[in-house]
């Protein structure tokens, strides 16, 4: 289970700091929820996952515009990597390559990049007969 790797040190932010942050952009926040619920969930997984996870699930722009909505820099704020990065299969692939901007930029694809598993180096490989099953019957 995930929670048995789960080692929290002092690179990560404390609990009220994160709350101070989401307490203050919620209170002045003004504008489609959508963008302020989703600028919240990357603040919390940004505690765990770290900034390069974020640029992985997210574009440049989507991270500027959760920025600016939390009054934060990523790079600045949290770790590169978190205590749960081991989790995400598109970073674990992101690694890999020697150029992490061009795997966020699209340049390099990344599969499975927004997908977080307890065993990530196997996320690519999965398979799904029924899938095979489907394109053969579609093909007929």
């Amino acid at each position: 289970m995930a929670s048995e790797h789960l080692k929290i040190n002092s690179a990560m932010k404390k609990p009220d700091e994160l709350l101070q942050i989401a307490q203050t952009a919620i209170l002045n926040y003004s504008g489609d929820v959508s963008v302020l619920n989703s600028a919240l969930g990357m603040l919390f997984t940004g505690q765990y996952y770290g900034w390069r996870f974020l640029y992985i699930v997210h574009s440049k722009r989507t991270v500027r515009k959760y920025e600016k909505v939390l009054d934060i820099k990523v790079t600045e704020f949290f770790q590169p990597a978190g205590p749960l990065s081991h989790r995400s299969a598109g970073l674990v692939e992101a690694n890999k390559h020697s150029n992490f901007w061009k795997c966020v930029s699209g340049d390099t694809q990344i599969p499975n990049r927004k997908l977080i598993t307890d065993d990530p180096p196997l996320a690519g490989k999965q398979t799904f007969p029924f899938a095979e099953q489907n394109t053969a019957t579609l093909n007929r």
